[in-house]
């Protein structure tokens, strides 16, 4: 019996360090693709945007 229970817990160690390696590639693998996405992006440009209406038209009302 006591066999049988050493036997178990060495098993859920077992799974448990498997699920975390599994976890841990998969984390690595996510930002792996995050890095290669975000250098893939376009390049903003330097000049800021332009205000969608300021200095475009002038209303004046006497």
């Amino acid at each position: 019996m006591e066999l049988n229970a050493m036997m178990s817990a060495q098993l859920a160690s077992l799974q448990q360090t498997l699920q975390m390696s599994i976890l841990d590639k998969a984390m690595t693998t996510g930002a792996a693709g995050v890095v290669e996405m975000m250098e893939n992006l376009p390049q903003q440009q330097a000049a800021p945007a332009a205000h969608p209406y300021k200095g475009q038209a002038i209303d004046i009302q006497i």
